[in-house]
């Protein structure tokens, strides 16, 4: 019987509750290692051993000598179980196409999980960059919006220093123009007031002549007759004629009263 798969399942029970894959799993792992003259001696005696020690203690290297066992680990404890195909478990064409879908699912998910890490590397790092670009952006337009206002400050502060330039400089003008006039009004009083000490002074002398003559004329009266005196008053009326008093400066005329007072 090549495989047990589909027999019938009191067999199935027979052969798992007599032990019988262990048995054959020991028998064959002792004959392929110990490799006797005569196997069925060889088997003859395992059996009994086997007998001896239990099914319960069964072990799969427990017909090979001690000096001769194999450092190797079992894989499976039911190893036998599965050749002979009395494991409903053994691999069918659908699990294997499960386990393949699963290895694929598993590793395109492994994949994607990479290529995912990866890209979000990627795109933080050009999330990085843009925002780099971005506050260089922003900074240069905070640049602009500074130096806009700080080009039109400075505009304003060149218009009002040019404005106040032309203030002091008219300011300035006006300070000439005043003291120039003020020079020119001091020098025109100067000149004034020296044209009409001249005036004075030459009615002085003409008045100081006009009092000499005038005491001469009436010393000249005094020693004449009296008859004679009405005609030198009428002369002397008429010498007064000549001089015209008003054209004479105020200075000078209140001189002349002050002094026949």
């Amino acid at each position: 019987m090549a495989s047990l798969r589909n027999a019938n399942p009191r067999l199935k029970n027979y052969f798992k509750e007599n032990y019988i894959p262990q048995v054959c799993e020991a028998l064959l792992c002792g004959i392929l290692v110990t490799c006797p003259e005569d196997p069925l001696r060889y088997l003859e005696g395992m059996i009994m051993v086997i007998i001896k020690s239990g099914l319960q203690n069964l072990l799969w290297d427990m017909c090979i000598a001690p000096s001769m066992k194999p450092n190797i680990r079992r894989l499976s404890e039911t190893y036998l179980e599965q050749l002979f195909e009395l494991d409903d478990q053994l691999m069918t064409p659908e699990l294997m196409i499960k386990a393949c879908s699963f290895y694929t699912g598993h590793l395109v998910k492994t994949h994607f999980c990479t290529w995912r890490d990866v890209a979000r590397t990627n795109e933080n790092v050009a999330l990085a960059e843009k925002m780099n670009r971005a506050v260089t952006c922003y900074n240069f337009r905070l640049q602009k919006s500074v130096f806009h206002h700080w080009h039109s400050y400075m505009e304003d502060q060149k218009e009002k220093l040019k404005n106040t330039l032309l203030r002091i400089q008219q300011i300035i003008y006006c300070h000439k123009l005043s003291i120039i006039l003020t020079k020119w009004r001091n020098r025109a009083r100067l000149k004034s007031k020296k044209k009409e000490d001249e005036l004075i002074l030459k009615h002085e002398l003409q008045l100081k002549k006009w009092k000499n003559r005038l005491i001469l004329k009436r010393a000249a009266a005094e020693e004449s007759n009296f008859p004679e005196q009405s005609s030198s008053e009428g002369s002397l009326v008429d010498e007064t004629l000549k001089c015209d008093i008003s054209l004479l400066p105020e200075r000078a005329i209140l001189q002349v009263f002050y002094e026949a007072a």
